[in-house]
Order: structure tokens, then C-alpha cells, then sequence
């Protein structure tokens, strides 16, 4: 872990506040269609028509032909020529800021990502988790990663019956018709219980695979639950509704331009992989040292600037989540690092259980 640059955190405060910007003229739902014109009775009627995932068109239908209406269709085409130079703007900035050492995502998984936000998908209290969450806490923290960051998974969590406070719309996709959309190389990974519904999309190309998860419902249920808005189901876990109940980051996936989105709070986020990591099986040894691995850094970082309260306070929360015996979990998992920050960890603990 080292620092960012004071040039790379003030180009992530400007490349932040333009991403939010401009949020909502490039990803609200309808301002990449195009004009269309029916002709019935001898009268022309106008339409701005919009390429659905699946391949077909939803049309809006703007009226009969008017100079009102041809004026509103001006108005649309010149909002798309809004939105493109909106993106290169964004393009520009986003340049700058990663060649002064922030850190991006690899192009395949931005792509996924953009097809994802342009159909509405981080507008449905979606939180990005795993590696391309630990990448934006580290660009928002200001500092950067050594390499931890590869991974093939795209990790995207949203809570069932936990409220976050963050807005959804009430629209409806289909997340598999989107991706497919994009690359038809990607499949509904089918469930180990064949009554269960997919909860990963992957990629036969990439290799790319899109896991959902989410908050456990009941007590000793991890069936699948269905989200119908998203047309797709998540995962329960555990340990989920900890690392979703605590303060929602807003933050930005960085690739070919940024895209924002929301990110769990650092502190319960190095906390969760810690306990996690004591969670996987034993052929996932390697995952689990990325767990450490990654809990430390953003640990490290939190001490580093200052903010090692937060992660006393995101111990001190486990408990009200039924999560009170988990000290050695993580204690154990202490033991697979070296980190400098391992003794910090370890007299929070001591306070906690004293």
C-alpha cells in the first residue's frame, strides 16, 4: 500500500464530481434511442424508439408531426450529442487521473460494467463488492494497491429487506438479456439444486463471471431469492447483511471513463474479509490469503490517514448483526500476515471482547 500522489486524489475529487454530474444525462433510461417515423392515413407520426438487450424496439410515441415535434426530436438528438461529449469529457479526466497512479479496472470487465449502468443496474441499490470494490475504496482512501487487484469475478451484492440510503428506481431489466446483448459468449451458471434459478452469469470468451448476492432472509435459507426487477436472482450469505448495514461509499468504477457507483463502508469491508476468509473451504487457499491480503491493506490504509476509529466502530457493530463470537475468525486469520497493522487489529479486538 502507498499513498497517492496529492495530484492523483485531487484528479479523483474532479473525475468524481464530474462522473456525478453527468450521471444522469448519460445513464437515465431512453436518451440513446433515435428518431422514427410512421406513416398511417397519409400522416406522418413521430416515435423515439429504443434498441431493447433482447433486440427489439420500445417506441414512445411523440405525436403526430408538428414543428413542436420535429422540434422535440432536434431536442433529443442534440441531448445524445450531449451525452458523447459528455463521455469524452469524461474520457479526458479519467485519462489523466490514471496516468498520474490511480487505479482502473480491466477494459473486459468495464465493459460488462457499462452495459450494466446504461440499462439501469446501479440504480437498483446494487453495491459493488470483491476486487473492484477494494480498487475504487482505494482510489476514494487516496491510496494504491500493490497486486491484489487481478480477478476474473465481478462481485455485485444488493440487501433484501435492509433499506440503504440510496435511491432506486422502480424500472424493470433483464440482466441476462443485457449481457448476452453484449457478448453472446455469456451463460446462466446453473445452480448445484436444479430447482434453484442461476445467480451468475459467465462468459465462455472472457472467462468473465457475474456473481449476485445477497442478505440471507431467514435464519438457515440460502435458496436463491428472485429479484424480479433485475430479472435475476442473487445469492444469500452470511456475514452480507454486516457488510451492507454500515455506510454506503459513493465512489466510482474507473475504466475507459468513470462510472459511479456504491461501495461498502472500508472498515466493514476489511473486517468481512477477514471473517469470510475463515469461511471458505479448504481448496480455496488462495482465495483466502487475497482475503488477508486485501482486509490488511485496506487496514493499513485506514490507520494511515487517520480514520482507525472507523474500524473499531465496525467491530463494535458485529455484535448487533448476531455476529458477537467471531473474534477468532478473524484472529485467525491475523495469522496468515504480516502486516504491520496486524497488533492494531488484534488491541481492537482485545477492547471488544475485554
Amino acid at each position: 500500500m502507498e499513498l497517492q500522489t496529492a495530484l492523483t486524489h485531487t484528479l479523483y475529487a474532479q473525475l468524481l464530481e464530474e462522473a456525478l454530474s453527468y450521471e444522469v444525462l448519460i445513464f437515465e433510461d431512453g436518451v440513446v434511442g433515435s428518431p422514427y417515423v410512421n406513416i398511417s392515413n397519409e400522416k406522418r407520426y413521430l416515435y423515439w424508439q429504443v434498441k431493447l438487450p433482447d433486440g427489439t424496439f420500445r417506441r414512445k410515441s411523440l405525436g403526430l408531426e408538428t414543428e413542436e415535434t420535429k422540434a422535440l426530436v432536434e431536442r433529443l438528438i442534440e441531448r445524445k450529442s450531449d451525452i458523447q461529449s459528455a463521455i469524452e469529457s469524461l474520457k479526458t479526466t479519467t485519462r489523466s487521473f490514471v496516468s498520474s497512479g490511480g487505479m482502473s479496472v480491466e477494459l473486459a470487465h468495464f465493459r460488462v460494467m457499462e452495459w450494466l449502468a446504461r440499462a439501469g443496474l446501479f440504480s437498483k441499490a446494487i453495491v459493488v463488492v470483491g476486487s473492484h470494490a477494494f480498487a475504487a475504496l482505494g482510489n476514494a482512501l487516496g491510496v494504491r494497491w500493490g497486486n491484489s487487484l487481478k480477478t476474473t469475478d465481478m462481485d455485485f451484492a444488493r440487501p433484501h429487506g435492509i433499506a440503504l440510503a440510496t435511491p432506486v428506481s422502480d424500472a424493470t431489466l433483464n440482466v441476462e438479456h443485457v449481457v448476452k446483448a453484449g457478448d453472446d459468449s455469456f451463460f446462466a451458471v446453473p445452480s448445484l439444486n436444479i430447482k434453484f434459478p442461476a445467480t451468475s452469469l459467465m462468459s465462455r470468451k472472457s472467462k468473465v463471471k457475474i456473481d449476485f448476492l445477497t442478505t440471507i432472509r431467514h435464519k438457515g435459507d440460502t435458496s436463491p431469492i428472485m429479484f424480479p426487477d433485475l430479472g435475476f436472482a442473487a445469492e444469500p450469505l452470511r456475514y452480507m447483511d454486516y457488510l451492507l448495514g454500515g455506510p454506503i461509499v459513493r465512489g466510482l468504477l474507473v475504466g475507459q471513463y468513470a462510472i459511479p457507483a456504491n461501495f461498502p463502508d472500508p472498515a466493514r469491508f476489511a473486517i468481512h474479509k477477514l471473517i469470510v476468509a475463515q469461511e471458505r473451504a479448504a481448496g480455496f487457499q488462495t482465495k483466502v490469503q487475497k482475503d488477508v491480503t486485501q482486509a490488511m491493506a485496506l487496514v493499513e490504509a485506514l490507520i494511515e490517514i487517520g480514520r482507525d476509529y472507523e474500524l473499531q466502530e465496525a467491530l463494535a457493530a458485529l455484535p448487533e448483526y448476531g455476529y458477537g463470537k467471531v473474534a477468532e475468525k478473524i484472529r485467525k486469520s491475523l495469522t496468515l500476515t504480516d502486516s504491520p497493522a496486524q497488533d492494531a487489529v488484534e488491541g481492537y479486538l482485545a477492547k471488544l471482547t475485554d
